[in-house]
């Protein structure tokens, strides 16, 4: 098989090159009506089987006899048919839009654009447009509801803070679950990078600051457009590393014999807190009525004396100016586009920032008929000053929310300097935000340098390198009076830490499509890649600092340094090629053999297929006057999931030991150094997880294709994944690392779109996505019944239980009677606890909606963003908190006694109503203030308008001036939900960690108005 398709492209090469070589070359750029260069279009000869596509700049190029009739054909446009005569040898066409569009090309695995009518698998595409309209300054977020299968999820709405995004459910137990981000072919790292100690055995994301998403560094207004491949069938052609899914940003470029133009634009925004716990303010600090010094607010009423409001007079409205200069050129030939960009935010949190300058530079230049090169060069300086979170004592939302009513937090300082404090034990919130800082400096460079040789009619070479290099620079300052120092002594205390990133990809690809029959055709590529990254970190710590204010490792009388490095390649070979019958039919096969160092250095390769096909059977009815358009599809994958780096063996490691109380104990220790063999046994050969994804799905259009469809089932069965198994210790080892887990995803997508108006000066355009996803643990190791996946609280944890949803909380539960009615005490009146922690719920959402709706008059532009989550649990420690210290709002009453619903255990009155009174601070402390119990999980449902755009366009403004746009944006600014804290878009533990649904002091997230203007020139 392999020695004839290599007959078949050699010879299809010399037999191309002899018949044509006296034929005339013909070339130009396909657009559109609005001038944007169309990829994918498809040129032919009339009457042969010689043909051609446009690339993705709309570029095409073809040998052509003279006299001969050549048709552009587009689904979605008017074919267009011209004749080569003598003399000729460029034509620039314009294709006319269609009333029977039935399709569009997007850009998908390998940079390679492909009309979606010939795709067997499910895509979503988002516009460069919607991400910039969105108004978030993180290119993650701005996808939040804008396709189906697509949850993100942000951290906090503080400035720089992660975004986590997750593409048809996990597929592993470990890692973070995040699709493969690629801009412009290249892989782009996304990592969080939260350096934490070598001798610390704590989860550092439960507290500290929520530090960036790497895909920050991006400008959105540099984005053209979005494909997210959601399932392993789309992202195949990665192989191992898109086990996740994977994510295509396509950036801007010049265009071809566009000439000169300059945009630009600026942007003012407002933001404010979108959702805060209420809060009461009528009773002090003190314990049963009685003022004193204390973390509670049980003390006497304030009726009649001086209360303070500190939650709303904390957090200031925040401002945020964006600015985008392009630059663009389109010659004959040559194209190019530079583009600056700075983001300037200054947070809801005092003293919290965060700046980003970017310059990006793309060019490509044909220089004949058959070599097109080109490349891209970024760069992006950040940086951040970023606010203590979650559960820590410098945390500005745990002492702030805790604060009693009648001290003034606002009075924070001292004349000496040091903080005034209502309890020794929490920093002033002010104090802590100016002097306990954690600022990072980032600096990223990324690019890629590209070369197309056209061979002849049928194939083309491609090859390209891309580079993406960053490092990072974050220091933490914990003042001399500090709580939030490691050892909460106030001593004072200085972190730094560094990373270097670099990553360097290259692929070589061989491109191919010719017809080899009248009603058969065959594109596709044969390539390989090779992919270099190497990480490394460096933490320093000082402690028990010695002057004030300097910030020194001179300074600290107790010195620290850890490091860490990783270095893996991977290289692949791979075929993805597409049968094409008639345009109706449509049969791609894929196969990657990839071999990593992840897996060893002797590791053999591992294969990865997928196979998907589509059938458009509306040729079947082409009178039909209701159905313009229907296709189903089917396909099947099956892809990898590398380990992390270095699992393949075990190693000698400093033993840390953590008691729950302090910072735990750790080599060197009293000046000795000390090391011990893993308690981790790894497997002698181990294999990938995979992820084996079957999906289905039916797209059709109606009425003139003004009502379109599209639904999608889907199967994803994640196996072989990695598990530390508990074994007997007698071995030498506590666990085995070996490939024995399982667990499934299946879902539903339906997406519907409607021209509900189209005029020749009003139209409305409606979009309603909605997907379900339902996740199932079916497999652990044998004798293993339940697994932790991150380490959190004492309650609630996550785990993964075989016959529940990955990531399921555990909390404490009521025992309860045969009728589900809860038993109480009835000595105390509470309620009576299993003696284990029992299951309250998965933090998956039961479904997920978005409705998007555009609107046009003349030169107006309107547009609003409804996002809908149902189901979803959370556990609401920092509500549980509240009540536990009296400030929640509904502790206000606690002048009259309490009952809780249930019914007797015990005693005489054993299965009867309970009717025991308890009063106040019992109810409130010991039931609804449990946050170890299901009482304090709560439903993450809501109903929010996400954004909201308005713009009116002049048009031609003066000879200089194209057009000025003038628009309005509104983000979040509506949240309905019965989510009591924050908005219950929030994660303590950041993107990087493998289980979500935490919410212990988090900081809240924003709501915000911002006008914008557009200059073209």
């Amino acid at each position: 098989m392999k020695h004839k398709l290599l007959s078949f492209f050699v010879g299809s090469m010399i037999l191309t090159s002899v018949a044509f070589a006296q034929e005339k070359k013909v070339s130009g750029r396909v657009t559109g009506a609005d001038g944007k260069p169309l990829a994918g279009v498809t040129i032919a000869v009339q009457g042969s089987n010689v043909a051609t596509q446009t690339d993705a700049n709309g570029n095409y190029s073809l040998s052509v006899p003279t006299g001969k009739v050549i048709v552009f054909r587009s689904v979605g446009f008017a074919d267009k048919t011209l004749i080569v005569k003598e003399g000729q040898s460029a034509f620039n066409v314009t294709l006319d839009g269609s009333d029977n569009a039935l399709s569009e090309v997007v850009v998908t695995g390998m940079g390679v654009s492909k009309n979606t009518k010939g795709l067997g698998y499910s895509v979503s595409k988002v516009s460069g447009d919607d991400l910039v309209k969105s108004g978030e300054a993180n290119i993650i977020q701005g996808l939040a509801a804008k396709a189906t299968g697509v949850q993100v999820t942000s951290s906090s709405g503080t400035p720089g803070a992660s975004s986590k995004i997750i593409l048809r459910g996990p597929a592993s137990f470990s890692g973070d679950n995040q699709p493969l981000i690629v801009v412009d072919g290249v892989p782009l790292d996304n990592s969080l990078n939260n350096i934490k100690a070598g001798d610390d055995p704590y989860n550092q994301n439960l507290a500290g600051v929520q530090t960036a998403n790497r895909a920050l560094d991006i400008n959105p207004d540099d984005i053209e457009s979005v494909t997210v491949l959601k399932g392993p069938a789309a992202a195949a052609i990665y192989g191992q590393a898109a086990g996740n899914g994977a994510i295509i940003y396509t950036t801007k470029k010049g265009k071809l014999g566009s000439g000169l133009g300059i945009v630009y634009s600026t942007g003012f925004e407002a933001s404010k807190v979108n959702k805060l716990p209420e809060m009461q303010t009528s009773y002090g600090q003190g314990e049963g009525g009685v003022s004193k010094v204390s973390a509670d607010s049980w003390g006497p009423s304030l009726a009649g004396k001086q209360s303070y409001d500190n939650v709303k007079e904390f957090f200031q409205t925040g401002r945020i100016f964006n600015n985008n200069l392009a630059i663009t050129s389109g010659g004959e030939k040559t194209t190019f586009r530079f583009s600056v960009g700075s983001h300037n935010n200054k947070g809801i949190v005092p003293n919290s920032s965060f700046n980003r300058y970017t310059a990006r530079l793309s060019s490509e230049s044909k220089l004949n008929d058959a070599i097109t090169v080109g490349g891209t060069l970024s760069y992006t300086n950040s940086n951040t000053r970023a606010v203590q979170n979650g559960s820590n004592l410098a945390g500005t939302m745990l002492a702030l929310l805790r604060t009693p009513a009648d001290f003034n937090l606002a009075d924070y300082i001292n004349e000496d300097g040091s903080q005034k404090q209502y309890f020794p034990n929490y920093d002033n919130p002010y104090w802590s935000t100016e002097f306990n800082p954690y600022t990072e400096q980032n600096n990223r460079l990324t690019g890629n340098a590209y070369a197309d040789v056209k061979l002849n009619n049928i194939f083309t070479i491609s090859w390209k390198t891309g580079l993406d290099n960053y490092s990072t620079e974050g220091k933490q300052i914990y003042a001399i009076g500090s709580r939030g120092d490691d050892n909460g002594l106030a001593y004072g205390e200085i972190k730094r830490t560094n990373v270097n990133f670099r990553n360097i990809y290259s692929d070589l690809l061989l491109k191919f499509n010719t017809k080899i029959s009248e009603d058969f055709s065959v594109s596709g590529m044969l390539g390989g890649n090779f992919n270099y990254a190497q990480y490394t970190s460096n933490f320093g710590r000082g402690r028990n600092l010695a002057m004030p204010g300097y910030y020194n490792f001179a300074s600290a009388q107790e010195l620290y340094v850890s490091n860490y490095e990783e270095y893996k390649n991977s290289k692949a070979i791979f075929l993805d090629a597409t049968f094409d019958y008639r345009s109706i039919l449509f049969l791609t096969l894929t196969g990657r053999n990839e071999w990593s160092t992840t897996f060893g250095k002797d590791s053999k390769g591992f294969f990865y297929p997928k196979a998907d096909v589509s059938y458009v059977f509306s040729h079947l009815l082409e009178n039909n006057s209701i159905l313009n358009y229907g296709k189903v599809r089917f396909a099947y994958s099956n892809v990898g999931i590398s380990p992390n780096v270095y699992s393949d063996r075990s190693y000698f490691t400093v033993p840390t030991i953590a008691d729950g109380m302090t910072n735990g104990f750790s080599f060197p220790y009293a000046g000795q150094a000390g090391f011990a063999k893993s308690n981790v046994q790894v497997a002698e050969e181990f294999r990938p997880e995979r992820n084996k994804g079957y999906e289905a799905g039916l797209e059709m259009k109606f009425f003139n294709n003004r009502l379109g469809l599209d639904f999608t089932y889907y199967q994803q069965h994640s196996s072989d994944l990695l598990i530390s198994q508990p074994i007997d210790p007698t071995s030498g080892y506590a666990y085995y690392y070996n490939n024995v887990g399982a667990m499934k995803n299946t879902g539903y997508e339906v997406g519907i779109t409607a021209h509900v108006v189209k005029a020749e000066k009003f139209n409305w355009h409606t979009t309603v996505n909605w997907s379900k996803n339902e996740n199932e643990v079916t497999e652990l190791a044998e004798g293993v019944d339940k697994m932790s996946i991150g380490s959190a609280f004492s309650a609630p944890q996550s785990y993964a239980i075989v016959g529940q949803p990955f990531g399921v909380l555990y909390a404490q539960k009521f025992k309860r009677n045969a009728e589900g009615k809860v038993l109480i005490n009835p000595t105390s009146g509470l309620p009576i606890y299993e003696d284990e922690l029992g299951n309250v719920g998965s933090p998956i959402p039961t479904w997920l909606m978005n409705w998007n709706n555009e609107f046009s008059y003349k030169d107006f532009s309107l547009s609003f963003l409804w996002d809908f989550r149902k189901g979803g649990k959370i556990w609401g420690g920092t509500q549980a908190g509240l009540y536990n210290r009296g400030k929640a709002a509904e502790t206000a009453d606690r002048e009259r006694m309490y009952k809780i619903d249930g019914v007797f255990a015990s005693g005489p009155d054993e299965g009867k109503e309970n009717n025991k009174e308890i009063d106040a601070l019992t109810y409130f402390r010991n039931y609804l203030g449990n946050s170890n119990s299901e009482i304090a999980i709560q439903n993450g449902s809501w109903a929010r308008l996400r954004s909201v755009d308005f713009s009116y366009r002049f048009k031609n403004f003066s000879k200089s001036i194209q057009y000025i746009q003038v628009g309005v944006n509104l983000r979040n600014v509506l949240l309905i939900t019965d989510y009591k804290g924050v908005d219950p878009e929030t994660s303590l533990t950041g993107s990087n960690q493998n289980f979500a649904g935490y919410d212990f002091f988090n900081n809240p997230g924003t709501k915000s108005y911002s006008l914008n203007l557009r200059f073209g020139f």
